[in-house]
């Protein structure tokens, strides 16, 4: 009977030299689509964005080591704008070094900042806006809302409450 292969021990393992952190992060993109998204196929971090652990066992986001590894250093009090819009995408031509100011207002969260009226239809004016919030809240609203819990006003079922009552719903 011949001699099962051998494994070998586990500090063996440990003293084999690391293979290049290049090396390891192109391994686990899919580049099949040269004009598009180059997709990070491994792991992803809580907010969706590709992670790979460099030599000294410090997770990386992986758009940023590409970006490194392609183009050169990012700059200093920059961030890389995924111009897809794509978290998972790491191809350099669809990174671009922008300020964070510069980057928020480029997202889709800022589309909240474009509306003029509020879902009741109140105008979302200067005068009409809560002051000292980031978001845009509509001071008429918030007033009705605060009057209703005030008075232990609940709607019954959806549809007949409060709003609807006051002509607002």
């Amino acid at each position: 009977m011949a001699n099962p292969q051998r494994i070998p021990s586990a500090g063996r393992w440990r003293n084999r030299k690391p293979r290049p952190l290049g090396e390891r992060l192109w391994e686990k993109v899919d580049t099949s689509d040269r004009d598009g998204c180059w997709v990070w196929l491994a792991s992803l971090s809580g907010s969706g964005y590709g992670q790979l652990t460099d030599d000294t066992g410090r997770t990386r986001q992986a758009h940023r080591l590409a970006y490194e590894l392609v183009v050169g250093p990012i700059p200093d009090r920059s961030v890389l704008d995924h111009l897809c819009r794509n978290k998972r995408c790491v191809n350099p031509a669809h990174l671009e070094p922008v300020t964070l100011r510069e980057n928020l207002v480029r997202g889709p969260h800022m589309l909240v900042s474009s509306k003029t009226h509020c879902k009741r239809g109140h105008a979302l004016t200067p005068e009409n806006l809560r002051p000292g919030l980031p978001n845009r809240k509509c001071r008429l609203c918030f007033n009705l809302r605060a009057r209703m819990y005030r008075r232990g006003e609940r709607a019954s079922r959806p549809g007949e409450g409060y709003w609807q009552r006051q002509g607002l719903g």
